[in-house]
């Protein structure tokens, strides 16, 4: 890599310095790209590995990209920081720099002790959208052997105008933040980059590959608001946790409380005029959303097992929707159907193929299970919602579906299904209709329930409330 002289290769700089092997170039450019300007570059830590310029630390500041001629639009870009680069990236870095084309390592030969880059503004005027962007900082720290021990994303901010809907746009995004990130999907897309059915092909693949492993130990977000045309979407924070055997598999998924709301302002545009009419049909101003999960996961016997406590998601003055159970085949069941989905037919509206995917139901087995229904005013509020809607007095909608719920056991004869089961169920649910509180269904097979099993044997007959465990109640 020359060092002296005014220019490296089609990099163009106005002055350069040398402090025994470090270089800083100054007012740098690209020749005959005008909407390029570069403040400084600094390089530290030259040596030569052969015939290959390498270093231990490369920042660039003060980017500015303007629109080419009779375009508009701005992008600044505050710093860019590369540390300690593998041979191979700080190969590719150089040989860039000096103005050659050269294909970018192996996913595999990139490792670097730090990747930032910091203080990104856009101003973005075209027929889609006219706006301002910003970004804080995007970092990855300590990648090596396709992992990252930390990506961060922080301070992004967008506020734009759709000319054509006349609307407007923000959105907002304090940080976010993942720990021991799993490189394969960068792998996959740096394989397929010139085919883009090639690379979600891979991408899923990627994913089905290991579906119980989501590439990462820790997220984290916080602060996150989007506000379209005055319909807004707020979330405070949210964190999980991936905690791993010493094989290092997962074996418990840990999503900590969140709360998430939505917010309907009409002076904001239609987006918020229009979700407030919907929200309005159930009686509501706005939805808060709550929710927590916990789930083990046995590895070796491919089963999950969590409780209905801490596996949750709640309307607030609505209802809580919780549920529990230990289910087994839940990685094959993912494998399957991930088979299953031809995701280049799927984008032209195709369907994935429901014999694939019966398949795949096929790998699951149902130990136990529970789905728990705690009422805080939404059945009233559904009622109310669809009595309205056509004319009816609520109450004589809640007789009317009453009616219907008692007389389902007498439809049900003959058709092999045990009137014990039909008879539970449908009583619950009158009840719970009646008189909403607490509603519980419970699946405790004295057998564990295949699915593949019940599929060669649809006999409704040969599953019966006693061999089921099944049990509902209205509380």
């Amino acid at each position: 890599m020359a060092l002296g002289g005014d220019a490296t290769g089609v990099l163009t700089f106005a002055d350069s310095t040398t402090d025994g092997d470090d270089a800083t170039f100054t007012d740098l450019g690209i020749a005959g790209v005008d909407e390029l300007k570069i403040g400084g570059l600094k390089l530290e830590g030259l040596d030569m590995a052969g015939d290959t310029a390498i270093f231990g630390k490369m920042s660039i500041d003060d980017i500015a990209i303007t629109a080419p001629e009779g375009e508009n639009g701005e992008v600044m870009i505050g710093n860019i920081e590369l540390i300690n680069p593998s041979p191979e990236l700080a190969a590719w870095m150089a040989a860039t720099l000096n103005g050659q084309e050269v294909p970018f390592p192996a996913v595999e030969n990139v490792s670097f002790g730090s990747w930032s880059i910091s203080d990104i503004s856009a101003e973005i005027e075209d027929t889609d959208m006219d706006g301002s962007f910003s970004l804080g900082k995007i970092e990855i720290r300590d990648m090596a052997d396709l992992k990252a021990a930390r990506f961060l994303i922080s301070g992004i901010n967008f506020n734009g105008v759709d000319p054509t809907e006349d609307m407007n746009i923000s959105a907002s995004l304090g940080e976010m933040k993942l720990t021991n990130v799993d490189a394969k999907y960068v792998k996959a897309i740096q394989e397929n980059i010139g085919d883009e059915d090639a690379m979600m092909g891979a991408l899923m693949d990627a994913v089905y590959e290991d579906p119980m492993e989501p590439g990462y130990d820790a997220f984290s977000m916080s602060d996150l608001n989007l506000d379209i045309a005055g319909a807004k979407v707020a979330m405070a924070s949210a964190e999980s946790f991936i905690e791993r055997n010493a094989a290092g598999q997962p074996i418990k998924y840990i999503s900590k409380p969140y709360t998430l709301t939505i917010d309907a302002d009409p002076e904001g545009g239609q987006g918020g005029a229009g979700l407030l009419q919907g929200l309005s049909v159930m009686g509501y101003e706005n939805l808060v959303i709550k929710g927590e999960s916990v789930a083990d996961y046995d590895p070796d016997q491919d089963i999950m097992t969590f409780d209905a406590k801490n596996s949750f998601v709640e309307v607030e003055k609505g209802a809580r929707f919780a549920m529990g159970g230990k289910i087994g085949g839940i990685s094959e069941y993912s494998k399957k159907a991930g088979a299953a989905m031809d995701f280049e037919a799927l984008a032209s509206g195709g369907e994935p193929d429901p014999n694939a995917l019966n398949e795949a139901m096929g790998a699951l087995t149902f130990y136990d299970l529970t789905f728990k229904i705690d009422d805080d005013g939404l059945v009233n509020r559904a009622l109310n919602a669809a009595a309205t809607s056509q004319g009816q007095d609520p109450e004589q909608m809640k007789s009317q579906i009453a009616m219907g719920l008692g007389m389902a056991p007498m439809m049900a004869q003959g058709t092999g299904v045990d009137m014990a089961l039909v008879t539970e169920a449908t009583g619950a649910l009158s009840k719970f209709i009646a008189n909403p509180g607490t509603l519980t269904f419970t699946l405790k097979p004295s057998e564990p329930l295949s699915v593949a099993a019940m599929m060669a044997n649809p006999d409704p007959s040969a599953y019966t409330k006693d061999s089921l465990g099944f049990t509902a109640k209205a509380d």
